[in-house]
């Protein structure tokens, strides 16, 4: 089988990702389906298949050693696909991750799926002049989709909205989209600083992943600029616990945050359907939170979406939309 054989099969399942694993008979070919790795072929060929996968994705042909990534595009079956590629080196050769990204139409916020409630507090958040907003969940939870739903419906010609991006997945006209580049010593710092001096209105950041990108994201959003940000994490709350791990300034941090959305994508007969979660801060500027601590411990700190459930009475327990959403069958 070709590389594009393959592929569409992995389309006609419906799966999000394809796995190339090397082994002593050859490489197996594992394709993602509702969540689970599923067998779908054994390629003999090997050496011809991760070349031209290579060659599709602009990478080195005689680097084997050292971790490639990439992307392609690729039309099949009438429908154009933006495919990421990610190469390491295993004792038993190079095992390929490939993850399929269909190029829709970018979907506008109400049909995400958020609970009503929610999407009227988002839509109302995400109007202001300033602050942050964090999107947060595991990767293939849907969190670009639901990043570009929110510039999407601010996209009204009035406003610069400025993305970083690795990789940039959707390319739209009246976005500036930059992605970093290591090899020239482009990082998503440097582009973050630039983007201050370019009169952003909006500021999309494709992922914080260290201390240094979190602070600057606080700190544009404290200096008149809306900031979205994804970060991966189990829950709503969790996402305070990884800026207090990084040290993130907290007086600015309680200034300039808006809203935290978590996301999972669960899987019912194979069909994807995200699940929401948000926290909305609750403290007044009279009457801010002092520390961490504080707001990790309080639950009246904190608006909750869903509401939080009401104490079961049989064990004591309750819980709260600030908590791991149960993951049974589900990607977070």
């Amino acid at each position: 089988m070709t590389i594009e054989d393959i592929l569409q099969q992995a389309i006609q399942h419906n799966a999000t990702d394809v796995h190339f694993c090397p082994s002593n008979l050859g490489y197996k070919v594992l394709i993602r389906i509702a969540g689970k790795l599923q067998p779908l072929t054994l390629e003999q060929d090997s050496y011809s298949l991760i070349n031209r996968l290579k060659i599709l994705a602009d990478l080195d042909l005689s680097e084997t050693r050292r971790n490639q990534e990439g992307q392609l595009q690729l039309k099949l079956n009438s429908s154009l696909y933006f495919i990421r590629v990610s190469i390491i080196n295993t004792n038993k050769g190079e095992k390929v991750a490939l993850r399929l990204l269909e190029q829709k139409n970018i979907l506008p916020l109400h049909k995400l799926g958020l609970p009503t409630a929610l999407q009227q507090c988002l839509e109302q958040t995400m109007t202001q002049q300033h602050g942050l907003i964090l999107v947060c969940g595991a990767t293939g939870a849907g969190k670009t989709t639901t990043l570009y739903a929110c510039l999407e419906a601010l996209n009204n010609g009035e406003k610069a909205i400025f993305t970083i991006e690795d990789p940039i997945e959707y390319e739209v006209d009246n976005f500036f989209q930059c992605q970093p580049a290591p090899a020239i010593g482009l990082t998503t710092i440097q582009l973050l600083k630039a983007f201050l001096r370019q009169d952003p209105d909006i500021i999309l950041i494709g992922e914080l992943r260290d201390a240094q990108t979190a602070q600057l994201a606080v700190n544009a959003a404290l200096t008149g600029h809306m900031v979205f940000a994804t970060l991966h994490s189990n829950s709503a709350l969790s996402a305070i616990h990884r800026l207090q791990a990084w040290d993130v300034d907290f007086l600015a941090l309680r200034s300039a945050l808006c809203l935290i959305l978590h996301q999972v994508m669960a899987f019912q007969e194979q069909t994807a359907k995200p699940k929401f979660q948000a926290i909305v801060p609750s403290w007044s500027e009279d009457q801010p939170p002092l520390s961490y601590q504080q707001v990790l411990d309080k639950k009246s700190m904190w608006h909750y979406f869903p509401e939080p459930k009401q104490p079961d009475t049989t064990n004591g327990n309750m819980t709260l939309p600030c908590d791991p959403i149960n993951t049974t069958n589900t990607r977070q």
